[in-house]
C-alpha cells in the first residue's frame, strides 16, 4: 500500500472516531438534560383553598407539574404546616415554603413558584351536645352506683354547640367522682380528632327512685328500728339531701337521736349508736404490754361503743385511766404510759 493511500485511511478512521465521540457526547447531554428536566417542578399556588383536615399539605394549596410522577406524588403529601381551627382561616407565604421547608427537604429539585399570600380556611360543621346524649348515658351507667331502673338521666343543654372538623370524633365523658350522685351535676365532653382537643360542658339532672325505709308510725327517741315500725317503699330521692337508709340495722346497734314522724325517710344522721358500755357498767380493764398481761376490775365512768376510747376507774387503786372500748364489758389500755 502506497503512503498515500496510508493517508486516507488513517483520515477515514479519525473522522470516524470523531463522529462517534460527537454522537456520544449528544447523546449524554441529551441524558442530563432530560434528567434535570425530571428534577424542575413548577407550583401554582391557589389564592385560598378549604381544608378539613388538622394538617395542610402542598397538595391542598397548590398545582405540582413536574414530569416525574413519583416526585409529584411525595411533594402532594409535604405537610405545609398545622391547620386553623375549625371554622377558622391562616395564611400560608409561598416564597417562605419554598425557601424554608421545600428547599431544604429536596435539595435536587429545581421549584419555580409565584408569590403568594394562601388564604387557607378550615372546614367545620357544627356539633351539638345532644348528639352524644348515648355516650353520655353510658359513661353514666358505668360511673353510677345506683341499680337498673332506679335513675334516669336528662341532659338540660342538648343545643350547646362547638365547631368540629368533618369526619369521625372521640368523645369522652367525666364528672362523676360519686358513684351514688344524684340531681343536678355538670359532666364534661372532651372531643378529640386528630391532635386538636375540644372540652364542652354538660349540664344534666340524675333523677333516682329506689326502696328506701321509711318509719311505719311515729319512732320516738331512743327507740331502735324493727318491722313493726318501719317499712320498705320506693320514694323519690333525687332532692334528698342525705344517703337514706335501705335496710333494718342490726338489733342492739342504733336508736334514733329525736322523735321521727310517720312517712319519714330515714337516714344515718337520724341514729345513734347504742353503746356497748354504759357509765356505770362494771367492766374488764386489759393490759397487754412487751412482756405482761394485766387485767383487773373497772367501772366505766363514761359511755361507749367499739373503739371509743373512754374513762375508766381501776376499782384496786382508785385510779382513772383511758381506755379503748373493745367489747362488751371490755376495755384495753394500749399506750404504755396509760398505766393501770
Amino acid at each position: 500500500m502506497s503512503s498515500k493511500q496510508k493517508n486516507n485511511t488513517l483520515q477515514t478512521k479519525t473522522l470516524q472516531f470523531v463522529s462517534l465521540a460527537s454522537f456520544l457526547s449528544f447523546v449524554l447531554l441529551f441524558a442530563c438534560t432530560a434528567f434535570a428536566q425530571n428534577k424542575r417542578v413548577t407550583l401554582h399556588f391557589a389564592d385560598s383553598v378549604m381544608v378539613n383536615s388538622a394538617q395542610i399539605r402542598l397538595g391542598d394549596i397548590a398545582r405540582i407539574v413536574t414530569s416525574d410522577p413519583a416526585l409529584e406524588a411525595a411533594l402532594s403529601k409535604t405537610d405545609v404546616g398545622e391547620a386553623a381551627p375549625a371554622g377558622f382561616n391562616r395564611f400560608v407565604n409561598s416564597t417562605d415554603l419554598v425557601e424554608f421547608r421545600l428547599r431544604p427537604a429536596f435539595k435536587d429539585v429545581q421549584f419555580s413558584a409565584v408569590q403568594k399570600r394562601v388564604k387557607v380556611t378550615s372546614d367545620f360543621q357544627e356539633r351539638s351536645v345532644g348528639e352524644f346524649e348515648e355516650q353520655i348515658r353510658a359513661y353514666a351507667a358505668g360511673a353510677l352506683g345506683w341499680k337498673e331502673g332506679e335513675w334516669t338521666l336528662t341532659v338540660n343543654n342538648p343545643k350547646s354547640s362547638w365547631k368540629s372538623s368533618r369526619g369521625s370524633v372521640d368523645i369522652e365523658v367525666s364528672g362523676i367522682s360519686n358513684k351514688f350522685a344524684k340531681g343536678n351535676m355538670n359532666l364534661l365532653i372532651t372531643a378529640r380528632q386528630g391532635g386538636r382537643v375540644t372540652r364542652v360542658p354538660v349540664s344534666c339532672n340524675i333523677r333516682v327512685q329506689t326502696a328506701v325505709l321509711v318509719a311505719k308510725r311515729a319512732i320516738s327517741r331512743d327507740e331502735e328500728l324493727s318491722g313493726e315500725n318501719t317499712t320498705l317503699a320506693v320514694m323519690d330521692i333525687t332532692n334528698f339531701a342525705y344517703i337514706p337508709m335501705s335496710q333494718i340495722p342490726e338489733s342492739g346497734t342504733v336508736t334514733t337521736v329525736r322523735t321521727l314522724s310517720a312517712g319519714s325517710i330515714l337516714h344515718d344522721r337520724q341514729m345513734k349508736a347504742i353503746p356497748v358500755i354504759a357509765r356505770g357498767d362494771q367492766v374488764r380493764i386489759n393490759f397487754n404490754g412487751e412482756r405482761i398481761r394485766v387485767s383487773v376490775l373497772g367501772v366505766a365512768r363514761e359511755s361507749g361503743t367499739n373503739g371509743d376510747r373512754i374513762w375508766v376507774e381501776n376499782l384496786q387503786t382508785g385510779r382513772l385511766v383511758r381506755a379503748a372500748v373493745s367489747g362488751r364489758g371490755s376495755v384495753t389500755v394500749h399506750q404504755e404510759g396509760d398505766r393501770i
